[in-house]
Parts: structure tokens; sequence; C-alpha cells
């Protein structure tokens, strides 16, 4: 059945899928050496060798600068023929993996096109962790084999899987980081707008049933067909109006993503 699976780097992303799995009938073995939810810490083994040789998969959910050191490591210290490991890296692939694969591993990337809030941060709502990965991508490439069980895996959490080549996952990777962090930069830039007002009630609040919108019509009409407002009326006076306003970083941003918008 291919059911058992234990996580080396159970952080923000790995407690989260340790849950969902878990929801989905998955059974969690270990964890290795440490995780950032207390709840899991009866899962905790220190053994790499124990670790691999009573699980079907392994998924190595580290930051990415620690996952081939982990490869290497755990392909030293345990048996590794056999398994299925996989790495969580959007920018990354499997060629991390290699050590294992060396070893008689079966290996593959498999990492979700998603973003994971901390779980130390305590004003955050919480979300059912299945509802992170609730139609979702993860992308994918590797062995056959371990591909093969990605799809299931993620059929089972209510994902997709894109199946990519090696060479594609850092413009994807690029992709997603705009879409998220640049997000937050824009967003960022829009809150110290708002903050000028000096009133209380005026904040980020304000620009979310906007920004909903905006990702609607990007979802039905495509992203250059969603552009409204100045720019695309040319009203070339109110640019100038707002940059005679901003200063330092909020005009050169201003000024930058505009200059994007003519591209």
């Amino acid at each position: 059945m291919m059911k058992r699976f234990s996580v080396i780097g159970a952080g923000n992303l790995g407690c989260r899928l340790i849950d969902c799995l878990m929801e989905k009938d998955y059974s969690l073995v270990y964890i290795y050496k440490k995780t950032k939810n207390p709840l899991l810490q009866q899962f905790i083994e220190n053994n790499i060798n124990l670790v691999i040789e009573k699980s079907d998969f392994i998924i190595i959910a580290t930051q990415e600068s620690h996952i081939r050191e982990v490869a290497e490591f755990t392909a030293i210290n345990s048996n590794p023929g056999g398994k299925f490991f996989f790495h969580t890296s959007n920018s990354l692939t499997s060629d991390e993996l290699q050590a294992l694969k060396n070893r008689g591993g079966t290996t593959a990337s498999f990492s979700p096109l998603q973003t994971f809030p901390t779980l130390e941060n305590e004003n955050f709502p919480p979300a059912p962790p299945c509802n992170l990965f609730k139609d979702i991508y993860f992308l994918t490439e590797g062995d056959p084999e371990a591909v093969t069980l990605t799809k299931k895996i993620a059929s089972d959490l209510d994902s997709h899987i894109l199946e990519v080549e090696k060479h594609d996952k850092p413009y994807i990777h690029i992709a997603a980081v705009a879409a998220s962090n640049f997000l937050i930069s824009i967003l960022k830039l829009a809150e110290n707008q708002l903050k000028k007002t000096g009133k209380e009630n005026i904040d980020i609040e304000l620009l979310l049933p906007l920004v909903r919108q905006t990702l609607e019509n990007v979802r039905h009409r495509g992203v250059q067909a969603s552009l409204t407002g100045p720019f695309k009326r040319k009203e070339t006076g109110i640019i100038k109006k707002h940059l005679e306003l901003l200063s330092g970083k909020d005009a050169e941003l201003y000024r930058t993503l505009t200059d994007f918008l003519r591209m």
C-alpha cells in the first residue's frame, strides 16, 4: 500500500504535510531528530537507519541548502535500497538525491506550489492542514516509479500533479516567488500609503476585496487582459502625481512596476 512514511525536516511545510497525510490514512512512522509541532514529539527518532528501515517512503522537507547533505548522510548511514525518497524544493531537481539513488533508492522531487505560514505565528488564523493542499499543484520529476507514487500521494491530498523537465523547475520557481513573495512586496507598498492617512480604521483589509477580484479576473481573463487603472487608461498625469507624492524605496518600486507594465 506504500502508506508508511517518515519525514526529515518537520518545519512549516513538513508538519502540514504530516498532518494532512495522516488525515488521509497514511501512517507516520518517524520524524528524524526534531519537529516544530510539539504534538508530534512522540514520533521523533534519532537513528536514521531505523527511520529508513521502517518506512515505505521518506520526505526530505529541509531547507534547500541542506537537501544534498541530508541525502548523502542518509545514504552513508542507512540502507536506502528499495525505499522511495522525495524532496520538497521547487527550485531543485531530483539530482539532489543522487547519493540515495546510487545506493538503490528510488527518487523524485515532489514540491508543492503553495505558501506555508509559520507555525509559530499565533496571530495567523489556523487553517485545516488539508485546505493548504486542496487543488494546488505539486511539481514532480525523477525516477518513473517514484513519479508514479507522487501522483498517488497528490491524488490522495486532493492536489494536482505536474510532471516537469528538470530545466523548467528554476523558471517555475521564479514565477512562484513573483506570485507570492513579490505580492507581499506590493502589499507592503500599499500598506505604507494607507498608514500615511493616519486613520486607525484604514488598513490593508480595505484592499483585500480588490486583491481578490483582481485574482478572479486573472483566473477568468488572463494576466494581461486583467489590467485596469490609470496605466491602462493612459492617464499619465495621475501616475506622475503619484510619483511626486512618493519617495525613497516606495517611489523606486512604483516606478519599476509601472515600467514593467510597458513590457
